[in-house]
């Protein structure tokens, strides 16, 4: 492997050991490999698991009255060992390998544990965590600043503060029973319980002192993480220090509190005696170091038990369902205050309910969703509701707008986690086909997202894990078992739940849904039904899940609703061209040039650059149509049948996105494959200190920020550009400084997190076919427009008279890749040249019809229904040999079918499926350490390995063939540049890293300050060029929707836990 830096390397201090007898105890085997091997720290004995194929039942809280069986299947006794120093793993790894480890006549199985950073055992050994044991603990809610409602309480439990992992976790024991596959009996087993939470999720810290002891009181944004393993090891330590834990996994777990205590509480009593002080003071001090806010308060609260303690809760969603006189919109909307914990189930009483019944619908939609953007909790809800209703009446101008567009829908959504769920205020988002299809009952569509507490993504160790890998060993099986959440997971899919009085089930998701772990379910009526829609949306003849699935979710696909194309004015019979079992025309089409502009002014595009291309839903059909010259036949739209998914007599014509101006940048996987390939480092510096430059300058030179913001904004720098334009400067106007500062950071955030460097002389460009067949094999055309102000508005038309489009041909060698870019290959040499037939084609990348294999398939075995491609024409990025390296075979996996038709529990069944076994990201981050440290870069056995699992992910939501990530390729230790704990990282000395550590300079020295230096105008003069006459009659409702707009965005920040000064990077999106 390459050089990692001046560090050490990873080392094995771990190894599992397998092969003993039952009767064995963790000292004798202690003792056995102290005299044989070398000095032992700590040994773990395990005689027990999680039963294959149970989950626990944590509705069983009394286990001794229950049906117990305990002839399941039980693991072999096994051992996780820590040795003092590596050595004496590897003699231990050897010695087994030679059968010279025999214990009481049986030889030892050895397999060595994790590879873990020098750097981070040498941490966990330096680093203790505050250890408070024996704390009670009682979760609760704090419905008064004085007064606390207890829903679960525990003795014996340790409460630990660690500064290793900046975590919180408390930890106990507790007889666990476990339902057993196939039968009606359990196993009782001993657990181990941790809930953990990072120290960033504590909202606020009391601490107080009582008769008992100390007492602090936690308040918390979001739930904490559950998990469990077996427990009753037989542990053996020889020293007092901490080590890194064993390979015995903790599997996640949902709430196991019949009360539902860990989802719906967010308050944390902890009582702690009084010979911890020093201890709990020492925690203290490093929570406050972390900027734990605390709050001081004069005297304790009152401590009761809520009025139903104890008592097991039907309702895991923590919802309140119905109430007379209350539509659902409201109902929805209080449960998201509810939920977002600014209101507390207890307050809302029959006098609150009072309050939205003699008011207005829209009033009562503006105050509750006002409240919803609260960070804190309110402890009286009825008088706040009144003040903020009465607020709202006194400024109507705050009730907001209900425009009706058939391209936008109002979203109403739920968001699951483990321990609870979310409902989130509607947002106004790109409708699809069907909620245009069923618009009078759009409410009763839900976007489902599964998510993990505090808001994260879901991963698949949520769902499912592996066990040991010594037990695989002594098995001679791998287990993959999944979790009890899951199992939470299928149940609400399989079938659905009730919320505000309705129930939900199951309908389809779309291809990015199935990415995001997100699905929609709908509410039936009794006159609409789930199955009433599908058959709508058309026929679905697959039999095979993933690919019905699919075209299922082409029907929700985010899309504008344009022209209404009969079927006579369209040819479904375009032929294909193929050659040596390639499809060489897969997903594209043509449109005719007059019902390309039909669709232009339809979308309000902007005339002086009407799109060439058009990505579309049509009937069954999905692609790209490419605007080509009529043949006066009549026909309007010509589709291929690789463009055909299913049947629909839909004749809508949707547009998905089009063709136009899209600045080209570089990322991390594109540098990794252009430096292999031989561009030279130099370059890729080069050209980030070229944007670090004018990023630097962007707010003093008006040239250079005109320059920026049009040539690597596009659409987003509209209103800064217009200002600048204008005349407007930043130094004396600060909206335009604070528009300015927050592009500069947004850009900065992507060189430093992504590498993201603006190439002038590079676009990203929607992939089409040259249709007149003039292109040879490795040419390709390309017409671009130039940067300009006009490029700003391409969405709505132009704020400027109609301007001529400034168009540039490109000529000579160019280098195109499709993201995901994983293999050598996958970077395409080919020569562009000028086609003056081809003319009427731009902002687009235009391949040939000829040659053995499609060009687009040798890279990343992308196709033309809508793919984008990177395309670089700057001389410097091209390879020095001219020439594209072999490319991968992305020989599609071999579809599986059911030999029958897909039914509704199938695509249950997949999406699960996905959800447990999405890889993707972990492949592509393993890419990227293993290219990094290895001196061959992407062209590493390894890597070449990892690019061809990749493609096998990328295509698993049509193929639905898992993929599994090799536990060899699993990295430990990453690149600095990744952004991992310190104690994780090396310095990389490859190219991505000189260029993540050039920029976190510039962005470390002076992030904060200028994402702060709008927040004060300071001594700039008010500008009486800016007054209209009559203005004065439009400031209050232009400071209402200032208002509204603070509003939301503090609402969307608060929802998605995002830190203000976090927030202004992301500025750029909402400009």
């Amino acid at each position: 492997m390459g050089s990692e830096g001046n560090m050490k390397n990873s080392v094995v201090t771990q190894v599992s050991i397998g092969g003993f007898g039952e009767t064995t105890t963790a000292k004798e085997l202690t003792d056995y490999l102290e005299e044989e091997v070398g000095l032992v720290w700590r040994c773990r004995l395990k005689t027990s698991w999680t039963p294959p194929g149970s989950y626990p039942d944590f509705e069983i809280t009394d286990t001794s009255n229950i049906p117990t069986f305990d002839g399941y299947k039980r693991v072999e006794p096994h051992a996780f060992v820590h040795f003092a120093v590596p050595e004496s793993a590897g003699r231990a790894m050897d010695a087994a390998g030679q059968s010279k480890l025999i214990l009481d006549g049986q030889p030892l199985k050895v397999s060595l544990g994790p590879k873990n950073p020098y750097t981070l055992n040498q941490r966990r050994r330096t680093t203790t965590p505050y250890k408070l044991t024996g704390v009670s603990i009682e979760i609760g809610t704090l419905i008064a600043r004085d007064e606390f409602l207890v829903s679960w309480r525990a003795e014996g439990v340790d409460f630990l503060v660690d500064p290793f992992d900046n975590t919180c976790r408390f930890c106990f024991t507790k007889s666990t029973a476990f339902s057993l596959k196939d039968t009606m009996m359990y196993a009782v087993i001993n657990c181990d319980y941790k809930l953990e939470l990072l120290v960033r999720d504590i909202r606020t810290l009391r601490q107080y002192r009582t008769l008992d002891g100390y007492v602090l009181l936690l308040q918390l944004a979001s739930s904490p993480r559950v998990w469990y393993r077996t427990a009753d090891d037989d542990i053996y330590e020889t020293v007092p220090v901490d080590l890194l834990d064993d390979d015995d996994p903790w599997i996640r777990t949902t709430d196991f509190t019949q009360a539902g205590a860990i989802g719906r509480c967010l308050s944390y009593r902890v009582l702690i005696s009084p010979r911890y002080e020093k201890k709990m003071n020492t925690a203290l001090d490093y929570l406050r170091a972390r900027r734990v806010q605390e709050e001081r308060v004069r005297w304790p609260p009152r401590i009761r038990d809520e009025p139903c303690f104890g008592e097991p809760i039907t309702d895991h969603f923590f919802c309140i369902h119905h109430r007379e006189g209350i539509s659902f919109e409201i109902m929805f909307l209080v449960n998201a205050v509810l939920h977002r914990g600014v209101f507390n189930q207890f307050h809302l009483t029959e006098r609150f309910f009072d309050l939205l019944r003699n008011q207005p619908k829209d009033v009562n939609i503006a105050s509750l969703k006002h409240l919803c953007t609260y960070k804190r909790p309110v402890f009286d809800a009825y008088k706040r509701l009144k003040l903020v209703q009465e607020w709202i009446q006194k400024n109507p101008k705050l009730l907001g707008s209900h425009v009706q567009l058939d391209d936008i829908s109002e979203i109403r959504r739920l968001a699951i986690t483990p321990t609870r769920a979310y409902c989130l205020p509607p947002e106004v988002e790109l409708s699809n086909r069907v909620l245009r299809k069923y618009k009078a009952l759009s409410d009763r569509f839900l976007r489902v997202t599964f998510m993990d507490e505090s808001m994260q993504t879901m991963n698949s160790n949520v769902l499912s894990y592996f066990v040991a890998p010594i037990v695989k060993d002594l098995t001679s099986s791998s287990f993959s078992q999944k979790t009890h959440v899951f199992k939470r997971v299928k149940t609400i899919l399989t079938d659905g739940f009730k919320l505000c009085g309705r129930r939900y089930s199951f309908l389809a998701f779309s291809a990015n849904q199935l990415r995001d772990r997100s699905a929609w379910f709908f509410a039936e009526d009794g006159k609409t039904r789930v199955s009433d829609i599908k058959t709508w949306m058309g026929k679905f003849k697959d039999k095979n899940v993933a690919k019905c699935a699919a075209r299922m979710g082409l029907c929700f696909s985010s899309t504008y609703a344009t022209v209404d194309v009969m079927p006579h004015e369209v040819d479904t019979e375009l032929p294909e061209i193929e050659r040596n079992g390639y499809t060489f025309s897969d997903g594209i089409g043509t449109i005719t040039p007059d019902l390309a502009l039909e669709i232009m002014e339809k979308l309000k595009l902007d005339s002086h650059c009407s799109p060439c291309a058009y990505q579309i839903r049509y009937a069954g059909f999905k692609g790209v149509v490419a605007r080509w010259p009529s043949k006066d036949d009549g026909i309007r739209l010509a589709l291929r049948h690789s463009m055909d998914k299913f049947h629909s007599k839909h004749t809508i014509l949707e547009i998905c996105s089009w063709t136009r101006f899209q600045p080209g940048f570089l990322n991390r996987q594109i540098i990794t494959l252009l430096s292999v390939l031989g561009v030279p480092d130099e370059i890729f510096w080069d050209m980030q200190e070229t944007m670090l430059c004018k990023l630097n300058r962007i707010l003093d030179d008006t040239d250079v920020a005109f320059e920026v913001l049009t040539a690597s904004c596009a659409e987003q720098g509209n209103t800064a550009a217009i200002m600048l334009s204008a005349g407007f400067k930043p130094k004396t106007e600060p909206h335009l400084r604070g528009m300015l500062s927050s592009v500069r950071i947004a850009q900065l955030w992507g060189l430093r997190e992504k590498s993201r460097i603006f190439v002038t002389s590079g676009r990203w460009l929607m992939g089409c076919l040259d249709e007149a067949g003039i292109l040879e094999q490795g040419q390709c055309f390309i017409q671009v427009s130039k940067p300009s102000i006009e490029n700003c508005f391409s969405k709505h038309g132009s704020r400027f008279k109609e301007t001529k489009t400034d168009l540039q041909v490109v000529k000579g060698y160019v280098a195109i890749a499709k993201n995901p870019c994983l293999h050598p290959g996958d970077v395409r040499i080919l020569e562009a040249v000028d086609v003056p037939e081809l003319h009427h084609m731009y902002d687009c990348l235009l391949f040939p019809q000829k040659g053995e294999r499609p060009h687009t398939n040798e890279a990343s075995g992308s196709d033309l229904d809508g793919d984008l491609y990177f395309v670089a024409w700057d001389q410097r990025l091209i390879p020095p040999s001219r020439t594209s390296f072999p490319a991968m075979q992305y020989t599609a996996a071999e579809e599986s079918s059911k030999g029958r038709p897909v039914n509704h529990q199938d695509i249950i069944e997949f999406f699960v499926k996905n959800m447990a076994n999405e890889h993707l990201g972990t492949i592509c981050n393993a890419h990227v350490v293993h290219a990094d440290r290895s001196e061959y870069g992407a062209m590493d056995e390894e890597c070449l390995l990892l690019a061809e699992l990749a493609a096998t992910a990328v295509d698993f939501p049509k193929t639905g063939k898992l993929v599994t990530m090799p536990f060899h390729l699993k990295p430990k230790l990453y690149p600095d540049f990744m952004g991992k704990e310190e104690y994780q990282t090396y310095r990389s000395k490859k190219i991505l890293g000189r260029l993540y550590r050039r920029v976190k300079e510039v962005y470390d020295e002076d992030a904060e300050a200028s994402s702060e230096e709008n927040s004060d105008p300071g001594d700039i003069p008010y500008d009486t060029d800016l007054e209209v006459p009559g203005f004065e009659d439009f400031v209050p409702e232009a400071w209402g929707h200032k208002c509204s707009y603070d509003g939301q965005l503090i609402g969307l920040l608060g929802q998605y836990k995002v830190q203000t000064r976090r927030a202004e990077r992301k500025t750029e999106a909402f400009l």
